[in-house]
């Protein structure tokens, strides 16, 4: 049996604060309110850019059109396909399409005897490819592997995968996950802008991160990481009697 799903997502984030365009380009006043020049110096009367240097937009909201498709073989098996697109990811300026392949194993309803207590285990594996940015993250800075980049860096693309268990009772699921990707820290840091990173070595240098020439800061926020999440199904509150 296949299922299909089509639509649109919007990511709106609030509140966020402009750090400056490293003085490359004029940047426009959408990018940092009323800072025609781009440079927005953080903590009014105190001033400065994060310790490690990294500049972003005040805004990273952007939208993107899926499809998807899933396959259920039988009551145990699900395979999917699915393929995301935003012309403006995280308003870097850059296109951005993420494809992924995933599969699920559901266990038989026996498996826990009469207790109502289900079980599956899933995985995802993805691609996310990413365009050049906008000029607001251009560097004029090059390192060994290549740059400068004064017109917009072209942002890395790299793998993403996942896999957990899951248990479900009535409404109620419990997922535990790993996630991890191949994103180097160094490029980690140019994509994400990590406002906290410390991490400062000759290892981190890429051709978009290339800090001084010869060391640059890495960010660990796309590392290896475990999830747990708790969700119910509201729509299906009646299997709670």
């Amino acid at each position: 049996m296949f299922a299909f799903d089509f639509g649109a997502w919007g990511y709106l984030y609030p509140g966020g604060q402009c750090f400056g365009a490293q003085g490359t380009v004029p940047a426009p006043t959408n990018n940092c309110g009323s800072f025609g020049q781009g440079i927005d110096f953080g903590v009014p009367g105190v001033g400065g850019l994060p310790i490690n240097g990294n500049f972003a937009k005040k805004s990273a909201s952007f939208y993107e059109v899926y499809a998807k498709v899933n396959v259920t073989i039988n009551d145990q098996f699900q395979v999917g396909l699915n393929e995301y697109y935003s012309p403006n990811f995280l308003n870097l300026g850059a296109w951005g399409n993420y494809a992924s392949i995933t599969g699920k194993w559901t266990a038989p309803s026996t498996t826990f005897g009469t207790s109502g207590v289900g079980m599956y285990i899933s995985g995802e594996f993805g691609r996310q490819w990413l365009g050049t940015s906008d000029a607001f993250y251009g560097t004029t800075v090059a390192s060994v592997f290549g740059g400068p980049f004064p017109n917009g860096i072209p942002e890395p693309s790299y793998n993403t995968w996942n896999v957990g268990i899951g248990f479900t009772y009535k409404v109620f699921t419990l997922d535990l996950r790993y996630s991890d990707t191949n994103l180097s820290k160094g490029d980690c840091n140019a994509f994400t802008s990590d406002y906290s990173t410390t991490n400062f070595g000759p290892g981190n240098v890429t051709k978009i991160n290339p800090g001084t020439g010869v060391s640059a800061f890495g960010s660990n926020w796309c590392g290896a990481a475990g999830i747990v999440k708790l969700s119910a199904d509201l729509t299906a509150m009646t299997n709670l009697k």
